[in-house]
């Protein structure tokens, strides 16, 4: 029993991604770098559903977003939502903090930033985003 245990325990370590090992938390310098004028690219299953939001971190504090999400309204039929927003964002104790002013207020509140490898990143807060941040163009 305890070698099944083993053999198990050692097979589900193999099994987390090299990504996940590689993951580490962004804040003081390092996160306002990577916000202050970057571009989030990423997704999160919502109130609203399947959601994909591009958010554009202006400098001088305010967020533009465009947003769509895949939204079951009947028994096997899918409706595609389109919308932008903007509202502003500010860091604060290491993470990022965004207030809207539409659609997208239900997404108000506190991230905190887990970088992974290259430019992608994990928004954790009220919903969990995963995307890629890197300064906008």
């Amino acid at each position: 029993m305890r070698q099944t245990v083993s053999i198990a325990l050692v097979a589900a370590i193999a099994l987390v991604p090299a990504a996940a090992a590689q993951a580490f938390p962004l804040g003081g310098p390092q996160l306002a770098q990577r916000v202050h004028n970057g571009e989030f690219r990423g997704y999160a299953h919502t109130s609203r559903g399947f959601e994909n939001q591009i958010w554009h971190f202006r400098p001088d504090g305010y967020i533009r977003a465009v947003a769509d999400a895949r939204v079951l309204r009947w028994p096997n039929t899918d409706e595609n939502l389109q919308w932008q927003d903007i509202g502003t964002w500010r860091l604060t104790a290491g993470q990022v903090c965004v207030s809207f002013q539409g659609p997208n207020r239900n997404l108000d509140g506190c991230y905190a930033v887990t970088a992974g490898p290259g430019k992608d990143v994990r928004l954790i807060g009220r919903y969990t985003w995963q995307g890629t941040l890197e300064p906008h163009d």
